[in-house]
């Protein structure tokens, strides 16, 4: 049996993953959509899957927001006087 806790520390590499799969295919499948539609073979594929590319490195290189450190919480009130 695999340990439950090994898929919570597995589940934010995997959703880079999706998120950098799915803005290269999105951008593929754009270009793909594009060149057809106009006639211009690998152009609009070319760039679309590029700007898929580069949309997914930027997604990866901000990270994943549930890691960046929080800001700490403010201090605690002092009781009323009596």
């Amino acid at each position: 049996m695999v340990d439950p806790s090994i898929w919570r520390q597995l589940a934010p590499a995997m959703a880079q993953v999706g998120t950098m799969t799915g803005l290269v295919l999105g951008g593929v499948l754009l270009g793909l959509w594009l060149d057809r539609s106009f006639g211009t073979a690998p152009v609009l594929l070319s760039i679309c899957a590029l700007a898929g590319l580069v949309a997914g490195a930027r997604q990866l290189a901000r990270g994943n927001p549930y890691d960046r450190p929080h800001d700490p919480p403010p201090p605690p009130t002092p009781p009323p006087p009596p």
